[in-house]
């Protein structure tokens, strides 16, 4: 079967889909293009008969994609259940597990899955007989298995949660740590945890760190930092100081 027999073949089981280069769109819009229309599918493909095949995520269903590159384990997930999967032409054990999100979870987030592990809703995935651009080799499903409902675990750790909003010092900081608390209030994403690092060191190294980690932990977690990851950079800046200063 050429990669254009796949495509219509997931066409016809209510699939849709659209023509990849690699892993990038062909057409302008990109899986919003998407179509199970046969007409247009051979269109795409007689133009780009090498393309890979996109597919938008069903409504109804989440992925979650784990790459080894980045440290993505299964195990990290805990217990799964048989459930529909993809494996990457990579060839380094990277997947993409399909599962059923409950109807009443409408608002998701991936800021606590573990690390090397994305969670997809929306977009697209490559989907198999598609070839990897850097190895040539074919993405493939596992077994016949269908897609599973979430488990109850997974659920609780991608459901969202409001962050608390911080409202100010809980006790009156000296005028260098009020500047510390508000950098770390108002860090950027992808530098949180740089920022706390920063701020507790600078805190440390002037004795005021004990007075102040309540108010910088709290500051980082309202900008967005996992409150383990705050605890552990606070810790990490107190030892680092301690070290530079023994």
């Amino acid at each position: 079967m050429t990669l254009l027999d796949h495509a219509l073949a997931y066409a016809s089981g209510g699939w849709a889909v659209f023509p990849l280069n690699g892993k990038i769109p062909y057409t302008p819009n990109g899986y919003k293009d998407a179509t199970t229309d046969h007409g247009r599918i051979r269109d795409w493909w007689n133009r780009w008969p090498d393309a890979n095949i996109g597919a938008p995520v069903p409504a109804g269903l989440i992925v979650l994609d784990v790459d080894p590159r980045n440290g993505g384990t299964v195990e990290a997930l805990g217990d799964l259940p048989p459930t529909l999967t993809a494996w990457s032409g990579r060839g380094d054990g990277g997947r993409h597990l399909y599962f059923r999100l409950p109807d009443n979870l409408t608002e998701i987030t991936s800021t606590r899955l573990p690390r090397g592990v994305d969670l997809k809703r929306h977009g697209h995935m490559v989907v198999p007989p598609s070839i990897h651009p850097d190895t040539g080799q074919e993405y493939w499903w596992g077994t016949g298995q269908p897609a599973a409902p979430l488990p109850e675990h997974l659920i609780e750790l991608i459901r969202y949660q409001a962050r608390p909003v911080y409202t100010g010092p809980r006790r009156d900081p000296t005028e260098a740590g009020a500047g510390l608390i508000a950098t770390v209030a108002t860090a950027p994403e992808g530098k949180r945890n740089d920022f706390l690092f920063w701020a507790a060191g600078r805190a440390s190294t002037e004795g005021i760190l004990d007075a102040l980690e309540d108010d910088l932990l709290a500051a980082a977690v309202s900008a967005g930092l996992p409150e383990s990851e705050a605890r552990t950079a606070i810790r990490s800046a107190r030892r680092h100081t301690q070290r530079r200063t023994a």
